[in-house]
């Protein structure tokens, strides 16, 4: 029986690498756009939080996909844009020149973790007050996990204390002794029952870790 000819091989062979050409063409196309976008609005900011869903070349596009993750000093002042939402106390924060990513702790606060009761509804709400938005942070310290611990300012509203407020998270007095604003606001969203205190009376995200170790 005769062998097929070798110039069907050829054509199937450069058929398939066009078509991988095509669509590495399309996905750099596609991270492009996005790229684009983006300085517009907070279109790749909003997919950050599906990015692995997305194929690792339109990843390369995101915000923050080259930025080098930085540790901040004591007493610092951090400017920039808050590119994803981790839960209710923990965010990730570019700086204008998107050179730089800090993780920002957020100070005085502790929020449900997300395998918690509340726990997704804490990083929903923090999220739709700052992600995509310019915040200022004042760095109070860097805990051992290398995150920069701070108060987070959108404007003139201090985050922080407006989680606390909206009960989407406790007042954390063991490391913030003198916060007597925060303490404040924890008593009113707990007498209001706001948020987590709604329901059952919730478990504390520190005794949380506890029982989990």
């Amino acid at each position: 029986m005769a062998a097929p000819p070798k110039k069907n091989n050829s054509i199937r062979s450069g058929f398939r690498w066009f078509l991988r050409g095509s669509a590495a063409g399309i996905l750099i196309l596609l991270g492009g756009l996005l790229f684009n976008l983006d300085r517009l609005d907070s279109v790749g900011i909003q997919l950050l939080r599906h990015r692995d869903l997305l194929p690792p070349m339109v990843r390369s596009f995101l915000p923050g996909a080259s930025a080098k993750t930085t540790r901040a000093e004591e007493a610092e002042r951090l400017t920039g844009k808050i590119i994803s939402v981790h839960d209710g106390d923990t965010a990730t924060l570019l700086d204008p020149g998107g050179e730089k990513k800090y993780t920002i702790r957020f100070f005085g606060i502790d929020a449900p973790e997300t395998d918690q009761p509340y726990g997704s509804e804490s990083g929903e709400a923090l999220a739709k007050m700052i992600l995509g938005r310019e915040v200022v942070v004042e760095v109070v310290n860097v805990d051992f996990y290398g995150r920069a611990v701070g108060k987070v300012y959108l404007d003139d509203l201090y985050v922080n204390l407006a989680m606390v407020r909206g009960g989407h998270a406790w007042y954390y007095e063991a490391y913030a002794q003198d916060e007597n604003d925060i303490a404040a606001a924890q008593q009113e969203a707990h007498y209001s029952r706001r948020g987590l205190w709604g329901g059952k009376p919730p478990q504390p995200p520190w005794e949380f870790r506890k029982e989990k170790k």
